[in-house]
């Protein structure tokens, strides 16, 4: 691994630097626990948080809004379709290894098949990220966080244009790795220098004491995903889990690796509409009503053995290359229910083993 050298005083000038092609948006603290990503200014960027709690809202809106005009439509007597143009240039900086992964699976989703997205693919291409390695065990993992399960942290090993890491030594340095050529290109600044087989191995020894950190590391997702892709779950197991879905919709919106959406038009004017695509959610009542009013998942536990199915069956992860889940914890802290990836991994698990063990018998 080739890797340079910054000092935390010289963190903000990669933003500054950036400022210059890109938008820049980068973690703020609110209150409490709360952090969030905003776009950065000559008033706010001495406030960028270096270590903090990753924000409920992902990042993956920078590549697949929550709301996205997709083009303009004229009726009438000069019928037309006006397409959007989606030209801006994002750098994301201090996205977390999860949320880097996140948005991995996302690119595998849109345009990893036969079929890609061009409104995806365009705001992907101007997105340049700054992945920011989870380090500090006060501020940056929590008690949900269980991205070790999934492979995806603390620290991603790909798909980033730059990743920082915070080696906690004296010299207040920070060891700087390319995953692209325009992180590389990056590396070439003058405040970047030399790193040594001190500071690679330091890295390494950072790595492996942060691991120990993380409370939620019993996520059995290979069970659950033996037993999902055989058909193996009771229809008593997932009703289990259904009965504690209040249908909120709240564990798809937080989630990096979600992908559903709807599409509507709105009115905008005599004769004009919009055509949006907007983030739905398969908690939602309504989210497999067909157009007769027919709906063949209305119960919710049919609704919640699919979400399962489509994050750890193995078709899924065999075509995507990784599970729909990062270990976030997002599910964990917005779920009222307390079925978060964690828990219903639990659950499928307790409840199918005895079962298969019997039929081996």
């Amino acid at each position: 691994m080739h890797g340079r050298l910054i000092h935390k005083s010289d963190i903000l000038k990669i933003v500054d630097h950036l400022r210059k092609s890109f938008i820049v948006y980068a973690p703020f603290v609110g209150r409490g626990r709360d952090s969030f990503f905003d776009e950065v200014t000559d008033k706010n960027i001495n406030t960028i948080a270096i270590h903090v709690a990753n924000p409920y809202y992902p990042p993956k809106r920078f590549v697949l809004p929550h709301i996205q005009k997709l083009f303009k439509i004229t009726t009438g007597d000069a019928p037309a379709i006006e397409p959007v143009e989606q030209d801006e240039k994002i750098a994301v900086f201090g996205m977390r290894s999860c949320d880097v992964e996140g948005v991995f699976h996302t690119d595998r989703f849109f345009l990893g098949n036969a079929f890609g997205d061009g409104y995806y693919e365009q705001l992907r291409k101007n997105l340049f990220i700054v992945n920011m390695v989870c380090t500090d065990t006060g501020s940056d993992i929590d008690e949900d966080c269980f991205c070790v399960c999934a492979d995806a942290g603390p620290a991603t090993k790909a798909h980033f244009d730059l990743q920082l890491m915070d080696l906690h030594d004296e010299s207040g340095d920070f060891i700087a790795v390319a995953g692209t050529l325009a992180g590389e290109e990056l590396l070439s600044l003058p405040f970047f220098h030399n790193a040594s087989p001190h500071h690679v191995a330091r890295r390494k020894a950072v790595l492996s004491e942060v691991r120990k950190h993380f409370k939620t590391a019993t996520s059995w997702y290979s069970a659950a995903t033996n037993f999902i892709t055989r058909g193996k779950i009771s229809d008593a197991t997932w009703k289990k889990v259904g009965d504690r879905c209040l249908e909120c919709g709240g564990c798809s919106y937080v989630c990096p690796a979600c992908t559903c959406f709807t599409v509507t038009d709105r009115p905008t004017g005599n004769n004009t509409f919009d055509r949006v695509r907007v983030w739905d959610s398969c908690a939602l009542s309504g989210f497999t009503r067909m157009a007769g009013g027919h709906n063949p998942r209305k119960a919710v536990h049919d609704r919640r053995n699919r979400r399962f199915f489509r994050k750890l069956g193995h078709y899924f992860i065999q075509r995507e290359f990784t599970m729909a889940c990062v270990g976030c914890g997002r599910c964990v802290r917005v779920c009222h229910g307390d079925i978060g990836m964690p828990s219903v991994v639990e659950i499928l698990r307790r409840e199918t083993a005895g079962t298969v063990s019997k039929e081996i018998l």
